[in-house]
C-alpha cells in the first residue's frame, strides 16, 4: 500500500472510531445520556417530596419542571451535588437528613435559562455556545442574585476538589484565557467532530486555578461528585492549542462517563483491588474501566492528531511531537523497566487485565462497555496487543431461581415509574430502597404484564404481544420476574 492511501486509510479508520464512540446508546450518545439523568432527577424529587417534611412543595414544583428548564440546574454544582448526597441518604435509610429542599427552598429559580451558581458569575461568560451550556467561573457575586450561602458552598465543593493541602484561589480568566480556551474547543471539535462536541455538553463550568494536588502543582481535574458538572485546570494548558484541546477532552470524557454511569452499573465488584505498574496504590477495578475509558479516547485524539490536514496545522500550529503523559511513579515496576510510560501500554495492560477476569465481575452492561472501547482501540492501533476472547459482548446467563408456573405476580404499590418511550426504557424505583432500575422494552413489557396474573399467563401474553416462541417467553418471564422480584418490584 503506498504512503498516500495508508494515510488516507489511517484517517477513515480515525473518522469511523470518532463516529463509534458517539453511538452507543448507552455511553457514547450524549443525548440519551443526559434524557436518561433528567429522568433519573425528576424521579428522585418525586421521592424526595414522599421522604421530606419541611418543603416537599418546593421538590414538587422542581419535578414538574420541563426538560430546559431543569437542565441548567442539573448542571448546577451544588444543586447536583444536594441531589446526589441526598440520594445516598435514601439508600442509606436517613430521609431527614435531606438537604436539597431546604436549599431549592432559598434560591430563586426564574425560567431565565441559568442554574444559581451560573446567575453569580461576573461578568457571565459562555465557553463554547455552539457546543453545550458550560460557562466561565469568573468573579463569583452573589450580591442580590443568590443567597450568599450558595456562594459558601461553591467554595466548599471547590476546596475539597483539590488534594494535597489548602486550594488556592480561583483564577479569574482573563479575555485572551478565554480566546484561548474557545480556541481549544475549537480544535477539539474540529480534529473529532463527534466526540469533541459530544464531550463538551456534558461541562456546565470550567475554572482556573494554580492549586496543588497530592502529585503536585494541579494540571486539570474534572469533578464528580465533589464539585459536579465542572472542570478546573492551570492557565497554563491554555498556552498551546493542542494542549488546550487535549485537556478539555481528557476531562470532558471523565464527566461524560459520569453522567452515563448514574444509569448503570459496570460492575459486581467495584471495589476488587488492582495492581498498577505505573503507581505504587492499587486501583479499585471501578477506576480501572474510568481510565481505560479515557486512554481510549485520548488514543483516537493522538491519531487524529497525527493525520491532521495542512488547514488545521496552519491554523492552530502542528500538534506535539510525542506523547505527554503523567509520570510513573518511583520505586514501581514501570519505573524500574522503563514501560507503562505511553496511553497505549496503559491502555493495553488495563484491557488485558479486565478480559482476564471472571466474567461474572462484569455486568452486561459492563461486558458491553468493554466490547465497545476494544472496537475503538483496534480501529486505530490494529496492532493494540490486545484480542478479546469469543464472547466478550455476549450476556452471560445468571442463574436465578425460577418462579412456579403457578406462581401471582403482581406490581408493588412501593414503587414510582418514568418512561422514556422513544428509548423503549422504563426508570422505576423502589421507594423503599431509593434504588433505581432501568427496564429495557422487554422488562418493561413483562413488568407491565404482571398486574394479579400467574406466571404462566404472564409468559403466555408476553409471547402473544412480542411474537417470542414458547420456549423463549418462558426463559425472558422466568429471569425477568426473578431480578424484578430481588429488586423489590413484584410482590
Amino acid at each position: 500500500m503506498s504512503l498516500v492511501a495508508s494515510r488516507h486509510s489511517s484517517r477513515e479508520n480515525v473518522g469511523r472510531a470518532d463516529a463509534l464512540l458517539v453511538a452507543d446508546g448507552r455511553f457514547g450518545d450524549s443525548g440519551a445520556i443526559e434524557e436518561r439523568n433528567v429522568a433519573r432527577f425528576v424521579l428522585g424529587l418525586r421521592l424526595m417530596t414522599q421522604k421530606e417534611t419541611r418543603h416537599p412543595e418546593v421538590l414538587r414544583r422542581l419535578s414538574l419542571l420541563s426538560r430546559e428548564e431543569l437542565l441548567p440546574l442539573l448542571g448546577d454544582p451544588v444543586l447536583r451535588n444536594a441531589f446526589e448526597d441526598d440520594m445516598v441518604k435514601l439508600e442509606n435509610g436517613r430521609p431527614d437528613a435531606l438537604g436539597l429542599a431546604d436549599l431549592a427552598a432559598r434560591l430563586p429559580l426564574d425560567p431565565d435559562g441559568l442554574g444559581p451558581c451560573e446567575r453569580m458569575a461576573t461578568p457571565h461568560i459562555k465557553a463554547w455556545p455552539e457546543h453545550g451550556p458550560a460557562w466561565l467561573w469568573t468573579e463569583m457575586s452573589p450580591a442580590d442574585r443568590v443567597p450568599g450561602e450558595l456562594s459558601a458552598r461553591l467554595r466548599r465543593l471547590y476546596d475539597g476538589s483539590i488534594e494535597g493541602g489548602p486550594a488556592a484561589d480561583p483564577v479569574i480568566p482573563t479575555p485572551g484565557m478565554c480566546r484561548q480556551l474557545a480556541r481549544g474547543a475549537d480544535l477539539l471539535t474540529r480534529l473529532l467532530p463527534q466526540v469533541g462536541p459530544s464531550v463538551l455538553r456534558h461541562v456546565s463550568v470550567v475554572g482556573f486555578t494554580r492549586g496543588e494536588s497530592a502529585d503536585g502543582p494541579l494540571q486539570s481535574l474534572s469533578g464528580g461528585d465533589p464539585l459536579p458538572s465542572a472542570i478546573l485546570m492551570a492557565p497554563e494548558r491554555l498556552t498551546d492549542p493542542w494542549t488546550a484541546a487535549e485537556t478539555l477532552l481528557h476531562e470532558g470524557v471523565h464527566l461524560k462517563l459520569f453522567d452515563a454511569l448514574r444509569s448503570g452499573a459496570l460492575l459486581r465488584d467495584a471495589d476488587l483491588s488492582v495492581p498498577i505498574p505505573w503507581r505504587q496504590t492499587p486501583w479499585r477495578l471501578v477506576r480501572v474501566l474510568v481510565a481505560l475509558h479515557f486512554y481510549v479516547h485520548m488514543l483516537v485524539f493522538q491519531e487524529a492528531a497525527r493525520h491532521a490536514d495542512d488547514t488545521l496545522r496552519a491554523e492552530f500550529g502542528d500538534p506535539p511531537a510525542g506523547e505527554v503523559v503523567d509520570e510513573v511513579s518511583p520505586d514501581t515496576e514501570a519505573a524500574r523497566n522503563g514501560t507503562h510510560r505511553t496511553s497505549l501500554e496503559r491502555a493495553r495492560y488495563l484491557a488485558g487485565y479486565v478480559l482476564a477476569l471472571p466474567a461474572d465481575r462484569l455486568t452486561a452492561d459492563g461486558r458491553r462497555f468493554l466490547h465497545w472501547l476494544l472496537d475503538a482501540l483496534h480501529l486505530v492501533h490494529e496492532d493494540s496487543g490486545i484480542t478479546p476472547p469469543a464472547g466478550v459482548a455476549g450476556v452471560v446467563p445468571v442463574q436465578l431461581p425460577e418462579p412456579a408456573e403457578e406462581t401471582v405476580v403482581r406490581r408493588t404499590a412501593r414503587a414510582m415509574a418514568r418512561p422514556l418511550p422513544e428509548r423503549g426504557e422504563l426508570l422505576v424505583v423502589n421507594t423503599d430502597t431509593a434504588a433505581m432500575h432501568w427496564l429495557n422494552a422487554r422488562s418493561w413489557l413483562i413488568y407491565s404484564l404482571c398486574e394479579g396474573r400467574d406466571t404462566g399467563a404472564v409468559a403466555a401474553e408476553y409471547g402473544r404481544r412480542s411474537g417470542a416462541g414458547v420456549d423463549a417467553a418462558h426463559d425472558h418471564v422466568a429471569a425477568c420476574i426473578s431480578e424484578l422480584t430481588a429488586a423489590g418490584l413484584l410482590e
